[in-house]
């Protein structure tokens, strides 16, 4: 109960905050005496500290802007006002807010020097995929697709992540969520990175660190019923260096100097993962 508290003063604070800077920007909405409830909005929060929840928030009418003014005006606050803690909005009036009319406020929000600008509604560029094979090599071993190979999209690597994050030389554990379509992995040292499916922003998370929020130019995407992620952001995020031979279509992906993992064994690892990631 205590730890609820806690957590919902501070989402409180945010919403006082979030309608300040809104009626800031609306001449006279200070001095509306009659408003109703128009609907709602859901955040999630994530602290420097690790602290993590949702809350959800009404949203009032005003007698000078449409009720969807309103709600635009709302949920572009929770990008441009300057509250890190904020991660992103889930829902509006209780649906996903991909599935409205306002979806293109949802992904994890990135402040950028504390502060983000949010960028015009632009449609998503069509991927342009390089049908030429790529090979990738994990220190110094080549890797086997089994199925779905690596493909080049707009100039990025884009890998099966299974194959990649469950090598023996990176062995990372993968998890997927159909509901959230997300990605998660975490490796020996307990460091965890989470993307999600056609979004550019992606999370990495180490013991005792504040969370970092990073972007790539392509977004992971799913070709053949398989997860594929971009691989330099991928690689480089797990602590591991890649190289493009471009004359061979080549990716070495080495371990940076300096991190000695401890790691199992080929065979240790290989039994760990069909236990399922659990140990005896």
């Amino acid at each position: 109960m205590e730890k609820g508290l806690r957590l919902l003063l501070p989402t409180f604070f945010l919403l006082l905050t979030v309608s300040t800077s809104l009626f800031a920007v609306v001449p006279g909405y200070e001095d509306v005496k009659t408003q109703y409830d128009i609907g709602d909005f859901t955040l999630e929060f994530l602290h420097y500290d690790g602290r993590g929840g949702t809350g959800t928030f009404p949203i009032y009418s005003s007698s000078y802007y449409t009720d969807d003014e309103v709600i635009e005006q709302t949920l572009k606050g929770c990008w441009t006002t300057n509250q890190t803690y904020i991660r992103r909005i889930t829902h509006v009036n209780g649906i996903p807010i991909e599935q409205t009319k306002w979806a293109h406020y949802g992904g994890v929000i990135q402040h950028v020097g504390g502060n983000y600008e949010f960028p015009e509604n632009l449609p998503e560029p069509q991927p342009v995929v390089e049908q030429k094979e790529v090979t990738v090599f994990i220190t110094g071993e080549q890797v086997n697709f089994p199925d779905q190979k690596p493909l080049i999209i707009r100039g990025r690597t884009m890998v099966p992540l299974r194959v990649i994050f469950e090598h023996y030389a990176v062995q990372a554990e993968v998890t997927w969520n159909e509901t959230e379509r997300t990605v998660t992995a975490i490796d020996r040292t307990g460091k965890t990175i989470v993307f999600r499916i056609n979004e550019h922003n992606y999370r990495v998370q180490e013991k005792g660190q504040e969370n970092q929020f990073k972007h790539t130019d392509v977004a992971p995407v799913i070709e053949n019923g398989r997860t594929l992620l971009p691989l330099r952001a991928l690689s480089e995020s797990l602590d591991f260096k890649v190289d493009w031979l471009e004359q061979e279509r080549k990716v070495e992906i080495t371990e940076k100097t300096g991190k000695n993992r401890s790691l199992l064994s080929r065979a240790q690892w290989q039994a760990y993962l069909e236990k399922g990631g659990k140990t005896q």
